[in-house]
C-alpha cells in the first residue's frame, strides 16, 4: 500500500473523527508516524493542531498514539498555532502529560497565571511574543487578571495580528457563541484602561457613550460592514476578525442587535436611514417592523445596494431562519450572494434545516437546488457535504442533504461527506 493511499486512509479517518480507525492505522508504524505530523488539514494544520480546536479527547489520544508530535505547530505564514492554544482544560491537561511545551501565548490561553508570571520573570521580552496568526499573548487572555498580569508586564494593548489586523479587544469578540468562553468582559476591561474601541466593538460591548462620540465625528460610520472596506482582506493578509467574530456584511446596527445590546441599538436606530433600519429589522426577525418600513418606502428592496441586497445569503450563512423567510417575503433574491454563492448553498453549508426548508417553499430557492457558484463550481448538495467534514458536525447535514435530493438535487457519484451524511447521498444512488 503506497503512502499516498495511507495518507488518504488518515485524512478520512481523522475527518470523520473516528478515534478507532486512526487507531488501526498504527499497524502501519513508522509509515504513519510520519504521516501524523504532516501539515494536512486547515491553515496548513497537522492533525492534532485540528483536534485539539474541536475539543476532540478521544482523537487526541488517538493521535498521540500514532505519534503526533505535541509541540508540532501549524505551518501557518502568519504564524504557527500550538497544539495548547485552542485546547479545553482536558486536551491541555493530556497534552502537557505527553510533553508539549508551553510559550507565553499557550499560557495566557490556558489562563495559568502561574506559567505565565514565571515565564515573563525569566524574560520580559516573552509579553509581545507572537504566537498563531501573529498574535500577542494578551490576543490570547481567557481572563481579566491574565490581561491585567500582562498589561503591568508592558504588553501593547493595541497590538495587531498578523493575518488579521486586530487588536486582543477586537479579537475577544470571536469566542462570543461559544458556551462557557465569553471573553466580552476581557474586552470591556481592555477598553477600559484605553484600548482601541472602533464601532463595531463599540456596539458590541454596548458602549452607547463611545458609539455617540464615533458619529459625532463621523455620522457615515453606520454604513459601515464587517469584510468590507477598512476591514476586507488586504493581501497577503486576511479579512479582519470581525468578518468571522460578528459575521459577514455585517453592519454597526446589526452587531448590537447580535451582541444584545438593546441600549445602543436603540441610539443608533435613531441615526439610521431607512434601509439601515430595514436591514437590521430582517436580521432579528422583526417582521412586524420590517412591513412598516417596506410599506412606508416602496420599492426599498429592488433599489437597495448590492451589499444589502445580497443579506439574505449572509443570514442563510448565520443559520438565521426566520430573517431569510421574512427577507424571502419582502422580495429578497436568494440568488445573489459573495462570488456567485446563493443563499441555498450557505444554508446549506452551515447545515441548517430550517433554513434550507424555508428557501425550498419559494420556487426562487427551489430553482438554486442545481444551480452552481462561481468560485469553484459547486452546488448546494456539494456545499452541504463540504460542510458536514469542515463545518460544524453537531449541524443536521444529513436532513439537509435528504431534503436537496427530494427538491431534486443531483448526486455525482464521486460526492463524499461525513459518515451521517454518506448514507444519504448512497441511498439517492441507488
Amino acid at each position: 500500500m503506497s503512502d499516498q493511499s495511507l495518507e488518504d486512509q488518515f485524512r478520512q479517518a481523522f475527518e470523520r473523527r473516528d478515534p478507532k480507525a486512526l487507531r488501526r492505522l498504527a499497524r502501519h508504524g513508522v509509515e504513519i508516524q510520519r504521516i501524523v505530523n504532516r501539515p494536512l488539514f486547515a491553515f496548513d494544520s497537522p492533525a492534532l493542531v485540528a483536534a485539539s480546536a474541536h475539543d476532540d479527547l478521544d482523537v487526541v489520544d488517538a493521535l498521540l498514539e500514532l505519534g503526533a508530535d505535541p509541540n508540532r505547530k501549524s505551518g501557518w505564514w502568519a504564524g504557527g498555532f500550538h497544539p495548547l492554544y485552542h485546547a479545553n482544560a482536558a486536551i491541555a491537561a493530556r497534552l502537557l502529560e505527553a510533553g508539549a511545551l508551553p510559550d507565553a501565548c499557550a499560557a495566557a490561553a490556558m489562563d495559568r497565571i502561574d506559567l505565565l508570571s514565571d515565564m515573563l520573570a525569566r524574560d520580559p521580552a516573552l509579553v509581545n511574543q507572537r504566537g498563531g496568526d501573529g498574535q500577542t499573548p494578551l490576543h490570547f487572555a481567557k481572563s481579566r487578571r491574565v490581561a491585567e498580569l500582562l498589561l503591568a508586564a508592558g504588553a501593547d494593548i493595541d497590538a495587531r495580528d498578523v493575518d488579521h489586523r486586530s487588536t486582543p479587544a477586537e479579537w475577544m469578540l470571536s469566542q462570543f457563541d461559544v458556551p462557557g468562553r465569553s471573553r466580552l468582559d476581557v474586552a470591556q476591561y481592555l477598553v477600559a484602561r484605553g484600548a482601541a474601541c472602533d464601532i463595531f466593538l463599540a456596539a458590541a460591548l454596548g458602549r452607547t457613550d463611545r458609539v455617540r462620540d464615533l458619529m459625532r465625528g463621523d455620522p457615515s460610520l453606520l454604513s459601515l460592514r464587517t469584510g468590507q472596506g477598512p476591514y476586507a482582506e488586504k493581501p497577503p493578509s486576511s479579512y479582519h476578525i470581525y468578518f468571522w467574530s460578528i459575521g459577514a456584511n455585517l453592519t454597526p446596527l446589526q452587531t448590537a442587535a447580535k451582541f444584545g445590546q438593546g441600549e445602543t441599538l436603540a441610539f443608533m436606530r435613531g441615526h439610521a436611514t431607512p434601509e439601515q433600519q430595514l436591514m437590521v429589522a430582517c436580521h432579528q426577525g422583526d417582521a412586524a417592523e420590517a412591513r412598516r418600513i417596506a410599506a412606508g418606502h416602496p420599492g426599498i428592496v429592488s433599489s437597495l445596494p448590492a451589499e444589502d441586497a445580497r443579506a439574505m445569503t449572509d443570514e442563510a450563512w448565520a443559520a438565521n431562519a426566520p430573517a431569510v423567510r421574512l427577507m424571502l417575503e419582502l422580495g429578497f433574491d436568494p440568488a445573489l450572494g459573495d462570488k456567485g454563492g446563493s443563499a441555498l448553498h450557505s444554508a446549506a453549508w452551515t447545515g441548517s434545516a430550517e433554513t434550507v426548508a424555508a428557501l425550498l417553499e419559494t420556487s426562487k430557492g427551489r430553482a438554486l437546488v442545481n444551480s452552481r457558484e462561481q468560485a469553484y463550481g459547486g452546488t448546494p448538495l456539494g456545499w452541504c457535504c463540504h460542510g458536514s467534514v469542515n463545518g460544524n458536525r453537531t449541524a443536521n447535514h444529513a436532513e439537509v442533504a435528504r431534503m436537496l435530493i427530494a427538491a431534486g438535487a443531483n448526486v455525482p457519484d464521486d460526492m463524499q461527506g461525513s459518515d451521517k451524511v454518506q448514507p444519504v447521498l448512497d441511498a439517492a444512488r441507488r
